[in-house]
């Protein structure tokens, strides 16, 4: 059977009674607002070295993932310390950043990939700042759109199945498919500064996030054979 007669007779559906969107939507989207904060980076946006944090707020998470100790971190490290640390992984180098932290520089500007983040920000309704708009691959913007998906769901009321579909697709389409070399690249660079530490979490969490998403979501014959 050929990808064609494949997309055509097959349809994505999700189990919500695994999903359980109700418990599980908050405590994710939770993750990847904090992981959005923790990347974003300390000289264009207005960030406060600490972040409030409180374990509740990720009761329901359908997996275990610890992240206290890492915000913990990042919140006694002074704000000078992290500009330094940001611009020397992720902006500045002989022959450029060490580890970009923008998808497009990172995998070497491929064809077209601008072009599929405005769909999913357009399909979705998610909308950046003009100030932002040059930068609609960074990790930061990346992961926040994660987190506008997670809510949407929750708020959604007849459309669940697509911003459920949306995040599996723009999780594989856009996160793991280079943050994991991303994560091996500053393991290699050894630096062992905060936003080492955060890449690397937050690889873990989405390989973790995008597993549980594909096993509440299948795919099933159109004619239930």
């Amino acid at each position: 059977m050929n990808d064609l007669s494949t997309a055509i007779n097959y349809e994505r559906v999700c189990d919500q009674s695994l999903r359980k969107v109700e418990e599980t939507a908050k405590p994710r989207s939770n993750l990847y607002t904090y992981f959005s904060l923790l990347l974003g980076s300390p000289h264009e946006l207005v960030l406060e070295s600490k972040i409030k944090f409180n374990d509740s707020i990720l009761k329901g998470l359908p997996y275990t993932f610890e992240i206290s100790d890492l915000i913990k971190e990042y919140s006694e490290t002074e704000i000078i310390d992290l500009k330094r640390q940001y611009s020397a992984l992720f902006e500045v180098g002989d022959e450029g950043p060490p580890a970009p932290i923008r998808e497009d520089l990172f995998l070497s500007q491929p064809a077209k990939l601008r072009e599929d983040l405005v769909r999913f920000y357009d399909y979705f309704g998610y909308t950046l700042n003009d100030e932002f708009q040059w930068q609609m691959d960074h990790l930061s913007i990346e992961i926040e759109f994660m987190h506008f998906l997670i809510f949407q769901e929750l708020e959604s009321n007849d459309n669940k199945l697509s911003f459920q579909l949306g995040q599996l697709d723009f999780s594989e389409k856009h996160l793991v498919n280079w943050i994991p070399d991303l994560s091996a690249t500053i393991n290699r660079l050894g630096n062992g500064d905060i936003y080492s530490k955060i890449v690397v979490e937050l690889n873990n969490f989405l390989l973790i996030d995008n597993n549980w998403q594909k096993e509440t979501i299948n795919s099933i014959h159109k004619t239930g054979s």
